[in-house]
Formats: C-alpha cells, sequence, structure tokens
C-alpha cells in the first residue's frame, strides 16, 4: 500500500513538471515569436513611406523607453514594494553604463541599421549576440572559460554573419554592407551589457547582507538610465519634438507600431521570458533566442515581401542555431 501510494506521489511530481516543462515552451517560443516581429517591425518603422519621413530612429527608441519605463516602474512596485532607489543612487555609474550600452547604442544600431539593410539580415545577425556573450565573458569574467565548444559555436556564427553579408538576396536596400555593420554593433553592444550586468550581479552576490537586484529591478534601472542618456541625442537631432505639438504629427500607424516596441516586445515578451527561465532555467531557455532570427526571416518575407533564399538563409540560420546551442550546453559534470 505504501509503495502504491510512494508510486501514486512520483507519477504526480513527474506529472507536474511535465506540464510546468510544456508551460514554459509554450511561454518561451511566444515570446521568441514577439522578439522576430520586431525585426521587420523596426524595417517598416524606419521606412520612408511610414516613419521615415515624420520621427527619426532616435525619438522612436525614446518615446518607446519612456513608455516602457513608466510600466517597468509600476511592474517594480508591485512586486517588491520598494524602488530600492538608494541602492540604485549606490551604483548609478555601473547602471548609466549599462543603459548606454543596452538602450541607446542597441537602439541606434537596431534602428539605423535597418534604413539601410533588410530585416531579415538584420534579425539573422543579432542573434550572433550570444556568442559575442560567451567570448566577452571568457575574455573578463573569472566565472566563465572559453572550452572547444565554445570555439566552434563561434566560429559558426561568424561564418554565418559572413554568409549573410556576401551573399543575400534582398541587395535592394540603399546601403547593405553599412546596415549589416550598425547590427552588428547592435548585437556587440547589447553583448557588452550583458557582461556587464553579470558582472554586477557577481559583485553584489559578494555582499549577501546587502540588496540583491532581480532581473526585473535590473531592468527597470537600467532602461530609466538608458532613456536619460538617448532623450537628450534624440532632441538635439531632432529639436523639433522639444514642442508637444510635433508629437501629434506622427502618424497613428506610427503609434501603433512604436506601442507594439514599449508595451509588447519590451514589457509583455520580457515578462513571458522570466515566466519561461523560472519554469526552466536560464541555460535552456536561452537556447530558444536561436528562434527569434527564423521568426524574424519567416515575417521579413511575408510582411515586407522581402526574398527568403532556400539555400542562404536556411544555411546561415542552422550555422546561428547550432553556435548558440553550443556556446550554451555545459558539460553534466554529475554523471557518473
Amino acid at each position: 500500500m505504501l509503495k502504491l501510494t510512494s508510486e501514486k506521489i512520483v507519477d504526480s511530481t513527474v506529472g507536474t513538471n511535465r506540464r510546468q516543462e510544456l508551460v514554459a515552451y509554450a511561454l518561451l517560443i511566444f515570446t521568441m515569436v514577439i522578439w522576430g516581429g520586431t525585426w521587420p517591425l523596426g524595417r517598416w518603422l524606419v521606412s520612408e513611406e511610414v516613419g521615415g519621413a515624420t520621427i527619426p530612429p532616435f525619438m522612436i527608441a525614446t518615446i518607446r523607453y519612456f513608455l516602457a519605463v513608466i510600466c517597468f516602474f509600476l511592474i517594480l512596485r508591485f512586486k517588491e514594494g520598494t524602488l530600492n532607489w538608494q541602492f540604485a543612487k549606490e551604483h548609478w555609474k555601473i547602471l548609466a553604463l549599462m543603459g548606454l550600452f543596452s538602450v541607446t547604442i542597441y537602439q541606434a544600431g537596431y534602428l539605423i541599421g535597418e534604413i539601410f539593410t533588410s530585416a531579415s539580415d538584420a534579425s539573422i545577425m543579432v542573434a550572433t549576440n550570444a556568442v559575442w556573450v560567451i567570448i566577452l565573458s571568457s575574455l573578463f569574467l573569472k566565472t566563465e572559460r572559453f572550452a572547444w565548444r565554445k570555439m566552434v559555436g563561434s566560429l559558426l556564427a561568424f561564418i554565418a554573419v559572413v554568409i549573410v553579408v556576401g551573399f543575400s538576396p534582398n541587395v535592394n536596400v540603399s546601403n547593405r554592407i553599412l546596415g549589416d555593420i550598425m547590427i552588428l554593433m547592435a548585437a556587440f553592444s547589447y553583448a557588452i551589457y550583458t557582461v556587464i550586468s553579470r558582472f554586477f550581479i557577481n559583485k553584489t552576490r559578494e555582499n549577501t547582507e546587502s540588496y540583491q537586484p532581480s532581473s526585473i529591478w535590473i531592468m527597470t534601472w537600467v532602461s530609466l538610465f538608458g532613456l536619460l542618456i538617448t532623450t537628450p541625442i534624440a532632441l538635439i537631432i531632432s529639436p523639433e519634438f522639444i514642442i508637444p505639438a510635433t508629437y501629434s504629427t506622427i502618424p497613428i500607424l506610427v503609434w501603433i507600431g512604436i506601442s507594439y516596441l514599449a508595451f509588447i516586445s519590451t514589457i509583455g515578451a520580457y515578462t513571458f521570458y522570466l515566466e519561461g527561465v523560472k519554469r526552466l532555467n536560464a541555460s535552456r531557455a536561452a537556447i530558444f533566442q536561436a528562434l527569434v532570427p527564423l521568426f524574424g526571416v519567416l515575417f521579413s518575407a511575408l510582411f515586407l515581401q522581402e526574398r527568403f533564399d532556400v539555400f542562404i538563409y536556411p544555411l546561415s540560420l542552422l550555422l546561428v542555431i547550432l553556435g548558440i546551442i553550443l556556446v550554451n550546453r555545459k558539460r553534466d559534470e554529475n554523471i557518473k
């Protein structure tokens, strides 16, 4: 009787864990669909036919993060009951540095890059961010080692970039090389931000008695500092936006696109991603990011009528996905 009860408990636990994994998979795939959609959307927003003639890229980024920061602070206050602004004041320099790389420079590369290159190319090349993170972490963080799997994964991702830059079928763009360089700058910038954030988290963990910043806390304050850095740049470039009436000239479709970037891509998808990570783990969840370029290419072909080469893009996607899997793979040292 006791054995039967124990078997039922085990079966119940296995069933619960399985359901948790399925929920995590659904959340993560949905997140990647949302993030994949940002690439054709970004290209559409900065095109001359839509937002290019009425709102510059830096102002798109400023409005996006202005809306997102408000939501982030409301969520942080609700979840943690406090903003811990004293801790942010104490570490404002590193938070500002993270904001510079993850918001200002990344958004510049992302939006300006898509003025010159195709969304399909951009979505593939920015996925190499995971590889740059591993390389930089191995160089600057003592907790990371550059194993052979990471070396091979990095090489595969680099080959994918060479293939896209050299053989992309979407050549009907204003300056593909310049655009590709801007996108790679965005990927590298976000990798720098990721490494700095890991360093910041590792340093705070050394003092167990102090506040341990959560992911939502870091995202909130980094976004705020990024907004504070980006806004003056945007207003210097486009001083007409100092006048509130100028915002009424922005087409409603552009407002809808920016709202997608702010509320669905930044707030919603980030929340879904964290929920997925809770049910799996960070390394397993990171593999799903390989789906972003897949959806990016598919949506770009579907909504922007970009060319889809049946050899170049599948090969590049395969190399990027294999590279991400290799650099995130960890040897199980507990196997006996």
